[in-house]
Protein backbone atom coordinates (compact mmCIF):
# COMPACT_ATOMS: atom_id res chain seq x y z
CA UNK A 1 0.00 0.00 0.00
CA UNK A 2 1.22 3.37 -0.61
CA UNK A 3 2.07 5.80 2.43
CA UNK A 4 2.70 9.51 1.69
CA UNK A 5 5.42 11.24 2.90
CA UNK A 6 4.96 13.69 5.29
CA UNK A 7 5.39 17.42 4.60
CA UNK A 8 9.03 18.16 4.31
CA UNK A 9 8.53 21.36 5.53
CA UNK A 10 5.83 20.97 8.22
CA UNK A 11 5.27 24.38 10.43
CA UNK A 12 6.77 24.21 13.64
CA UNK A 13 5.19 25.88 16.36
CA UNK A 14 7.72 28.17 18.85
CA UNK A 15 6.90 29.04 21.46
CA UNK A 16 9.32 31.50 24.00
CA UNK A 17 8.35 32.42 27.54
CA UNK A 18 9.87 35.69 28.50
CA UNK A 19 9.27 39.22 30.37
CA UNK A 20 9.49 43.15 29.61
CA UNK A 21 12.91 43.84 29.62
CA UNK A 22 14.24 40.52 29.22
CA UNK A 23 17.22 41.26 26.60
CA UNK A 24 18.03 37.38 26.29
CA UNK A 25 14.48 36.63 25.43
CA UNK A 26 14.59 39.43 22.31
CA UNK A 27 18.10 37.65 21.18
CA UNK A 28 16.06 33.96 21.53
CA UNK A 29 13.09 35.71 19.34
CA UNK A 30 15.52 38.08 17.42
CA UNK A 31 17.14 34.54 15.99
CA UNK A 32 14.08 32.54 15.57
CA UNK A 33 12.64 35.10 13.52
CA UNK A 34 15.94 34.77 11.40
CA UNK A 35 15.52 30.67 11.53
CA UNK A 36 11.82 31.29 9.83
CA UNK A 37 13.43 32.62 7.10
CA UNK A 38 14.29 29.27 5.94
CA UNK A 39 12.05 27.20 7.79
CA UNK A 40 7.85 27.31 8.26
CA UNK A 41 7.93 28.77 12.02
CA UNK A 42 5.04 29.78 14.19
CA UNK A 43 6.51 32.15 16.42
CA UNK A 44 4.74 33.24 19.49
CA UNK A 45 5.75 34.69 22.65
CA UNK A 46 3.81 34.02 26.12
CA UNK A 47 4.62 37.23 29.20
CA UNK A 48 5.22 34.97 31.78
CA UNK A 49 4.11 37.79 34.11
CA UNK A 50 0.42 37.31 33.38
CA UNK A 51 0.06 33.80 34.71
CA UNK A 52 0.97 33.48 38.29
CA UNK A 53 1.55 29.94 37.98
CA UNK A 54 4.07 30.24 34.30
CA UNK A 55 5.96 33.38 36.60
CA UNK A 56 6.21 31.16 39.62
CA UNK A 57 7.73 28.43 36.77
CA UNK A 58 10.36 30.31 35.10
CA UNK A 59 10.64 33.70 36.83
CA UNK A 60 14.92 32.33 36.92
CA UNK A 61 15.01 30.63 33.99
CA UNK A 62 13.87 32.42 31.12
CA UNK A 63 14.27 32.74 28.21
CA UNK A 64 12.13 29.76 28.31
CA UNK A 65 11.84 27.84 24.15
CA UNK A 66 8.88 25.55 23.80
CA UNK A 67 8.95 23.61 20.24
CA UNK A 68 5.34 21.86 19.21
CA UNK A 69 4.33 21.97 22.88
CA UNK A 70 7.55 20.83 24.55
CA UNK A 71 9.98 22.84 26.63
CA UNK A 72 13.51 22.00 25.10
CA UNK A 73 15.40 25.20 26.18
CA UNK A 74 15.61 27.35 29.16
CA UNK A 75 17.86 30.04 30.46
CA UNK A 76 21.64 29.98 30.28
CA UNK A 77 21.60 27.34 27.88
CA UNK A 78 20.42 30.90 25.40
CA UNK A 79 22.97 33.12 26.57
CA UNK A 80 26.28 33.28 24.37
CA UNK A 81 24.91 35.32 21.21
CA UNK A 82 27.62 33.15 19.56
CA UNK A 83 26.03 29.97 19.62
CA UNK A 84 21.76 30.49 19.98
CA UNK A 85 21.21 29.73 16.45
CA UNK A 86 23.52 26.39 16.61
CA UNK A 87 21.53 25.78 19.69
CA UNK A 88 17.88 26.71 18.23
CA UNK A 89 18.71 24.68 15.15
CA UNK A 90 19.20 21.66 17.53
CA UNK A 91 16.15 22.33 19.74
CA UNK A 92 14.14 23.10 16.04
CA UNK A 93 15.14 20.22 14.32
CA UNK A 94 16.99 17.11 15.93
Amino acid sequence: MFQPRAPVNKMTTVVVYTKEGCHLCENVISALKKLATEHPLKILTRDITESSELYERYKHVIPVVEVNGKVRLGGSTLSNQNTLEMVLRRALFS
